[in-house]
This record gives C-alpha cells, sequence and structure tokens, in this order.
C-alpha cells in the first residue's frame, strides 16, 4: 500500500471505490448537512426576529395613540377658559387689575 498524500490512496479497496475516498465523501456529505442546518435556524431565527419586531411596531402604536389621547384630554382641561369655567362654579374671579405686591417694612 502506497501512501503518496492523495485522499483515498492508503486505505484498501472495495469494488474500485477505496474506502478513503469514501470517508472524504461522507466527511464532505456531513459538512454540507451541517451548513444547511445552520441555513435552516439562520432563516427560523430571523423570522422569528421580524414577528416580534412586528408585535413591538403595533405595541408602540398601540402605546402612542394612547399617549396623544391622554395628552389632549389633559391639554384640553388646562385651557385658560376652561379653568375660568371650574373658578366661576365657586365664585371667583379674574382681576381687572394688576395685583398688589406685599412689602414688609419690619426686619
Amino acid at each position: 500500500m502506497q501512501k503518496n498524500g492523495k485522499p483515498g490512496t492508503g486505505a484498501k479497496r472495495r469494488g474500485g471505490i477505496s474506502m478513503g475516498v469514501v470517508d472524504d465523501y461522507i466527511k464532505f456529505m456531513l459538512f454540507l448537512a451541517a451548513i444547511g442546518l445552520v441555513y435552516i435556524w439562520n432563516s427560523h431565527h430571523a423570522e422569528r426576529q421580524v414577528k416580534t419586531m412586528e408585535s413591538y411596531r403595533v405595541e408602540v402604536k398601540r402605546l402612542k395613540s394612547n399617549y396623544l389621547l391622554k395628552e389632549s384630554t389633559l391639554s384640553a382641561g388646562t385651557r385658560l377658559s376652561e379653568i375660568q369655567q371650574i373658578v366661576d362654579t365657586i365664585g371667583l374671579r379674574t382681576l381687572d387689575e394688576p395685583a398688589y405686591k406685599i412689602i414688609s417694612t419690619h426686619n
């Protein structure tokens, strides 16, 4: 048996194909199968990430609309006309002249 560095040359021969060549083909097929499994896993992982991002996008839209609704409700209650209506019900009114500043002369 010779060993000249070529795959499949140093092993026994059966039916015209050496066992070394068969071993090399099996290793290559296992390598291709591993690459295929990684490719399938990667595509599943990417699909899962896209679904997660889409659910986050929907959640952000819902939260933004909820925020805008609450902000508009709050700002409607703080307008001057709204405040004057609320204050008028308890008997207060706006000043017609500027307010006085009280200064203490005692030190």
